[in-house]
C-alpha cells in the first residue's frame, strides 16, 4: 500500500497577561490516500471556561478531494458530559446534504443546493481549519480574498451544536512563508490569516506540503494559542 499517515497532538493554551493554562487539547491524524483524497480524523477536547461555560468532546472524520474540496464528513459531539448529537454531511458539485439527530431537535435532513461547487466545510477540530487555507488563489494579487458561501456544521465558536449544514463567510490573507518552532519542532510553513465580522482575527501556520497543523493564534476575547506538542509520520 502506497498511502501516508501523519499524526500529532495540539496543544490549546489561554494566556491571557501570561496567565498560561491548557483548555483543550486535540489528536488528529490524516492520511493522504493513493487516488489524491485525504481523510482527516480528529479527537477534540475542550474545557469549559474559555470559549463558552461548557465542555466539548467531539469526534471528526473529513475525507476531502484532491484540490481539498469536501466530500464527506461525521461528527459526533458530547456536550458536557451528556451526548449533543451526530451527523454524517456529503458533498458533490451541486449540493451538499446532512442527515442527523439531536437531543434537542430530533431527527434532522437537509439538502442544500449549491450554485458552486463547495469552497471548504468547517467540521471544527483546529486541524480542520488549515484546509480552508487551500481556497486562497496565490495567482490573484488581492490582499484579502473573499470566500463566501463557506459550509460549516456550527457557527458555535467551538463547534458545540448541531451538528447541522449552515453557511459563513470570511476574508482570507496569505502573509507570507515563514520557519517557526513549537514544541513538537521547527517546520517551514504557510503563514495565513482569518478575517471575520463574527470571530476575532485568527492567524495560521500549516505545512507547505498538505496544508497540515502547525500553529494558530487567536486574539479578542479569546487570547489562545493553538500549537502543534507531537508529530510523527509514515508511509
Amino acid at each position: 500500500m502506497k498511502h501516508r499517515n501523519v499524526r500529532g497532538k495540539i496543544a490549546y493554551i489561554f494566556d491571557p497577561e501570561g496567565e498560561r493554562r491548557e483548555f483543550g487539547r486535540e489528536w488528529w491524524s490524516v492520511t493522504f490516500h493513493e487516488d489524491g483524497q485525504r481523510t482527516l480524523r480528529a479527537h477534540c477536547e475542550i474545557e469549559p471556561g474559555v470559549v463558552a461555560d461548557r465542555s466539548v468532546l467531539r469526534e471528526t472524520v473529513y475525507t476531502t478531494d484532491a484540490d481539498y474540496h469536501p466530500l464527506d464528513c461525521f461528527v459526533r459531539l458530547h456536550e458536557s458530559g451528556k451526548f449533543l448529537g451526530s451527523g454524517w454531511f456529503r458533498f458533490t458539485d451541486g449540493w451538499a446534504e446532512c442527515e442527523a439527530v439531536n437531543v434537542t431537535s430530533g431527527r434532522i435532513s437537509q439538502r442544500m443546493e449549491l450554485d458552486v461547487p463547495p469552497l471548504s466545510f468547517g467540521a471544527h477540530p483546529v486541524s480542520c481549519d488549515m484546509l480552508h487555507c487551500a481556497r486562497f488563489d496565490h495567482s490573484k494579487v488581492q490582499e484579502i480574498q473573499p470566500c463566501k458561501g463557506v459550509l460549516m456544521s456550527s457557527r458555535e465558536h467551538d463547534g458545540c451544536s448541531g451538528p447541522n449544514l449552515c453557511t459563513t463567510q470570511f476574508g482570507l490573507e496569505y502573509i507570507g512563508r515563514e520557519k517557526i518552532a513549537v514544541p513538537a519542532g521547527t517546520f517551514e510553513t504557510d503563514h495565513y490569516r482569518f478575517v471575520l465580522d463574527h470571530h476575532p482575527t485568527e492567524d495560521l501556520w500549516c505545512t507547505t506540503d498538505g496544508f497540515l497543523f502547525v500553529k494558530i493564534t487567536v486574539g479578542g476575547y479569546m487570547n489562545a494559542h493553538f500549537d502543534l506538542v507531537e508529530y510523527e509520520e509514515d508511509y
